[in-house]
């Protein structure tokens, strides 16, 4: 038999067709020109703005596919669809042929470039035989061309007619940088040209239809639509192509049908629905194309053939599903939103229930079909002419066999390849766990589910057991969530079936436990058997609707299974199962004198079970507990209804106090060692009730019988709690804190237990109740003088006998002016009259408050003490911290000190400061003073203020604390002149004293100045009063005047007056700013001494 195909779409059928372009005269692995070219013409660039075409290499050795005989206009064909000719058009027969040559027009060798030109054209036109393809040449140049050149005209025209080419189908493309932009010009061009092709093809195709009889000619009727459809879609009007493919299917209709032909129609209609659904889908019309396919589908759906073959009709049927399924999952995709009533699932389902259908049928049909044909009538299949035509019809056209034979023989090769190749259980496997995606997609949980149980039905019709397995646990979950018993009780029994095929010990007794609560009778009493053949490390009894077949299988597998011999406990959680035991934990006394647990157990056997351990697990961070309840099979065993209690202690460790203790799980065991127990684990946190339980509980009219188990709340979880503490404590510290100072705390132990206690440890942190940023803004430590320990901290303090009595001190500082909420515990261990360490804990919480030391503001002043909102480079500026104190507690003021910028310096006569050994009280103030000049122009800050204190109540002991800030920022301007002068601190009535002025000129240019001296009352002046200066670049000009003063007191001094004859007019406003601000204007005169004889 040879590797026959059933039906199906080919691959030329399912792309979307585009104009095929010939690409010749491109030497891509030996010329990186030509190789770019190529790649220009698949780039990404700009692809969805671009032409779609599909190129293809023209190469020397290719050949053209050979044309169709011409026949005598009309003829009745053979077949309505020839295989051929869709592949032909999309990879073969191109609509344009582009011939690539390497030609500048300033060629040396010209004439001889024009042959060898016209000489390829005319071997492709040649080769062409005939068609109507396009040719076009483009010529591949170095340099740009030339617009409006003489030379360039002449030889396009030469070369044009040298190869018989229309002046329109010659193009240029210069090999320059920008190659793509070329590239999709071109293809445009190409496109336009295409689609010249195509319309003369459909022009052509239109022409021989016209002629044709409805009567005689349907096949070709069909055909010629199916054509111009064809390349209407070739030439990307979908419209057209919608309306000729659906003239196409109509006039397929028409076609009477028989048992020789019926299945060449069924595959051509399939075809023609897939190219308008797939064209609806493009063009946004869902709704038509689901119209069109349940049409299709009613037309065909009773169109059966020979009965027979029964199953490739079904067969048809479910590809047309799955076809319409997979377009309708791409369009939704793309646009068309689907709903969970319309989605690509449903037609998944249909396409896998008929598939089933087909299953069926070829099970009734070809069940005896065990021997293929002598003569092969299948050989052929590969040879056919048309779509869906049978391939032993050829042979007998061939051979002259008798028709009825060889027709039997195919029937008969059918229905073997449908009985030994076909894996139907695949098919529809697939068919389901595309509709599964589909509807989970579309959260349609129930359809899920359903397709799930049908699934696993056909895994397990497949001899696939584990995962028939797998499907049907998962569904099984989500039934019995939803409380739907029957369909829950049913898959149980088909679990059952599936865990004793695959031998799988630990889902058959987890499934059997489950029966328990559906099974009565002899159906329970075989489960409860059955889990006693497994304590007994026995096979087990196969399930009763198991064929012969499936217990042998199922034997040797529990032969071969090892898992009960490898064992020694099997252990079942039970928060997978649904049983009929149920479990609650309430935690009562924990301390470290004892754990007490009560543990109620309700279970639910219609004969009476006894189990032999019941066993809680407590866990703790570091330690787990397995405390054994009950021993006493006598006290384990239930039937009926009926709630037990039960109760334990134990002791834990000591190192578990403060952490959370948790009843993990509770552990029922049926039998005992050496045997293979089975152990049902119970977790305490995870209880399973069924969401329509949940939200109907309150409406429920009658009362359950027992419902005293539905009462207890459970408490699964709490923390250790420690011994009480007899240890005395008292903390010591003088709140509140003051800012950025080590503030001292004191811890004072004493203790009053009537014995010694050991391992004492204070353990000193930050409390939940801060701020995240407070961490870091808080410091601690011993001894400021030594490193700052981190958070949080331990001092040990080893031993204590009775009464003894310990001091822990440490300081701590804070930077952020937030409550600190400290959490102090201290534990120790004490020796109980066993000998046994308890440890004891004690927790304490401390409050600090943060109080601000100082207000500090500062202000600028000029050197006469005004105030200034900017500075001169070199120009003198007087910086004046203002402080305020703001402690409830005196401060001593150490020291004060400033931390100047790069291109700050202190000014002549040093720094010195004031306030070095100053005590404030709450609310006084005190003021720092300090010149500075700025030595460059800049816009950062001018440096830092800080200082150093310590309360003065020496009782506090905390230690020395500092307070900074930084100067605020002052405009600092370059100045291309300042004044600056020297006088005496006062001046002596009648007695001349002398005044310098310095003018500085900063510029890098030379400065003519008019000084001026405007003469008052209180003094004499000798010295220019008007006078020309020139103060040269970077330097410094001195005028000396003397003065005599004539009035006692505060005296205006002479006004000096500069002006600018070198500089603009901007510049007088920069001088008058300058004096204002640097000149002193006052001086005090005092009385001369009086000399009395």
């Amino acid at each position: 038999m040879v590797d026959y195909k059933e039906f199906d779409f080919p691959a030329e059928l399912c792309c979307s067709p585009s104009p095929l372009i010939a690409i010749a005269g491109l030497d891509t692995v030996n010329n990186t020109i030509h190789r770019t070219i190529w790649d220009a013409f698949h780039s990404p660039i700009g692809r969805d703005s671009r032409a779609v075409l599909n190129f293809f290499h023209l190469t020397s050795e290719y050949k053209f596919p050979s044309l169709s005989e011409k026949r005598v206009m009309p003829y009745i064909p053979k077949g309505i669809l020839k295989r051929n000719w869709l592949e032909k058009h999309i990879r073969y027969d191109p609509a344009v042929v582009v011939i690539f040559y390497d030609c500048d027009w300033n060629d040396e060798s010209w004439n001889e470039k024009i042959s060898e030109c016209s000489s390829r054209v005319q071997s492709i036109r040649l080769s062409l035989e005939g068609r109507k393809s396009r040719i076009v040449v483009v010529l591949i140049q170095k340099l740009m061309p030339v617009v409006d050149d003489t030379i360039t005209t002449e030889r396009a025209a030469s070369l044009c007619e040298a190869c018989t080419l229309n002046p329109k189908a010659l193009f240029i493309l210069p090999i320059v940088d920008n190659i793509h932009g070329y590239a999709i010009r071109l293809e445009n061009a190409f496109y336009d040209l295409a689609q010249n092709y195509y319309q003369q093809q459909i022009r052509s195709v239109k022409s021989k239809l016209e002629n044709l009889s409805k009567t005689s000619h349907q096949y070709l009727i069909v055909r010629y639509s199916f054509k111009i459809g064809f390349y209407n879609e070739l030439r990307q009007d979908h419209h057209n192509a919608h309306k000729h493919y659906h003239q196409c299917y109509m006039s397929l209709l028409e076609i009477r049908t028989f048992d020789t032909n019926i299945y060449e129609v069924k595959v051509v209609a399939a075809y023609i629905v897939y190219k308008i659904s797939r064209l609806l889908f493009a063009m946004k019309r869902a709704r038509d194309a689901l119209t069109q396919f349940n049409s299709h589908i009613n037309v065909f759906k009773s169109m059966i053939g020979p009965p027979e073959l029964m199953f490739e009709h079904y067969s048809w049927l479910s590809k047309q599903f799955s076809m319409f399924a997979s377009l309708f999952d791409e369009t939704t995709a793309e646009s068309f939103t689907a709903t969970q009533a319309l989605n690509p699932g449903f037609f998944f389902k249909e396409a896998a229930d008929y598939a089933k259908k087909r299953k069926s049928s070829a099970h009734d049909i070809c069940q005896d079909a065990n021997v293929y044909p002598s003569s092969n009538p299948l050989k052929e299949w590969n040879n056919i002419e048309f779509y869906g035509q049978r391939p032993w019809r050829l042979m007998k056209t061939l051979n002259n066999l008798d028709f009825d034979t060889i027709e039997a023989d195919g029937v008969q090769a059918l229905k073997f390849y449908e009985n030994t190749k076909v894996d139907h259980s695949k098919a529809i496997i697939s068919f389901l766990g595309n509709a599964m995606k589909q509807f989970k997609h579309y959260k349609c949980p129930r359809m899920r589910n359903l397709i799930a149980v049908q699934m696993a039905d056909e895994y397990y019709n497949a001899k696939d057991y584990s995962k028939a397995l797998t499907l049907w646990s998962h569904m099984l979950w989500d039934y019995r969530d939803e409380g739907w018993e029957a369909i829950a009780h049913e898959l149980v029994n088909k679990c059952l079936k599936c865990a004793y095929l695959t031998a799988s010990v630990q889902n058959y007794v987890e499934l059997n436990l489950e029966a328990l609560k559906y099974y009565k009778n002899i159906d329970l009493q075989k489960a409860l058997n059955n889990i006693g053949s497994i304590i007994q490390r026995k096979i087990p009894e196969p399930e009763k609707t198991l064929n012969e077949y499936e217990k042998n299988i199922s034997m040797e597998e529990w032969q071969k299974c090892d898992f009960m011999r490898s064992k020694s406990v099997l252990e079942i959680d039970m928060s997978v199962t649904n049983s009929t035991v149920d479990t609650k934990v309430i935690l009562k006394d924990v301390s470290c004198d004892g754990i007490e647990i009560d543990i109620f157990i309700k279970a639910n056997f219609p004969i009476l079970v006894q189990f032999s351990k019941l066993i809680a697990c407590v866990t703790c961070i570091d330690n787990t507990y397995d405390v054994e309840v009950c021993t006493d099979s006598s006290k384990l065993i239930y039937g009926e209804s009926k709630t037990h209690t039960y109760t334990c202690k134990f002791v834990p460790s000591p190192n578990d106090v403060g952490k959370e203790i948790t009843v993990n799980s509770v552990k029922l065991q049926l039998g005992n060692e050496p045997d293979f127990p089975i152990v049902l684990k119970f977790y305490s946190s995870i209880k399973k009730t069924k969401s329509f339980e949940r939200e109907m509980i309150n409406f429920s009219l009658s009362k359950a019988s027992d419902d005293e188990f539905e009462r207890i709340k459970q408490i699964t979880s709490t923390t250790l709690k420690p011994r009480s503490s007899r240890l005395g404590m008292e903390i010591k510290h003088k709140n509140p804190a003051l800012l950025l100072e080590w503030y001292k705390v004191s811890i004072c132990l004493t203790n009053l237990e009537d014995r010694p206690v050991s391992d004492v440890c204070l353990n000193f942190s930050l409390n939940r109740k801060n701020n995240e940023k407070v961490e870091h803004s808080t410091e601690i430590c011993e001894d400021p003088d030594k490193n700052v320990l981190p958070l949080p901290v331990d001092f040990k303090l080893d031993s204590m006998p009775v009464g003894d009595q310990k001091t822990q001190s440490f300081y701590v500082r804070f930077s952020s002016l937030d409550t600190r909420y400290f959490q102090l515990m201290i534990s120790y261990s004490i020796e109980d009259n066993n000998r046994t360490k308890i440890a004891c804990v004690k927790d304490v919480e401390i409050i600090i408050d943060v109080n601000i030391v100082f207000d500090i503001t500062v202000t600028y002043m000029s050197s006469k003490f005004e105030p200034v909102s900017k500075v001169y480079v070199n120009e003198p500026l007087i910086v004046m911290p203002n402080i305020k104190c703001l402690s409830p507690w005196p401060i001593f003021i150490e020291n004060t000190s400033f931390q100047l910028a790069k291109h700050v310096n202190i000014s002549a006569g040093g720094y010195q400061s004031v306030l070095n050994g100053v005590l404030l009280e709450s609310d006084e103030c005190a003021s720092e003073v300090i010149c500075i000049t700025p030595s460059e122009f800049s816009e950062n800050i001018l440096g830092c203020f800080t200082i150093n204190w310590k309360r003065a109540n020496v009782e506090s002991e905390c230690k020395s604390g500092y307070s900074s800030i930084e100067l605020p920022k002052i405009i600092v301007e370059k100045s291309t002149f300042l004044v600056d002068m020297k006088l005496p601190a006062h001046g002596w009535l009648h007695t001349p004293m002398s005044v310098v002025y310095f003018l500085h000129n900063n510029s890098e240019s030379l400065l003519t100045l008019d000084v001026s001296m405007e003469a008052n009352e209180a003094f004499m002046m000798a010295g220019h009063k008007d006078m020309n200066v020139t103060v040269l670049p970077e330097s410094t000009y001195k005028l000396h005047f003397n003065l005599y003063p004539l009035v006692v007191g505060v005296s205006t001094l002479p006004k000096m007056h500069i002006d600018c004859t070198s500089e603009p007019n901007d510049f007088k406003h920069i001088l008058n700013d300058v004096l204002v601000r640097s000149l002193q204007t006052q001086i005090y005169i005092m009385v001369s001494n009086i000399i009395a004889f």
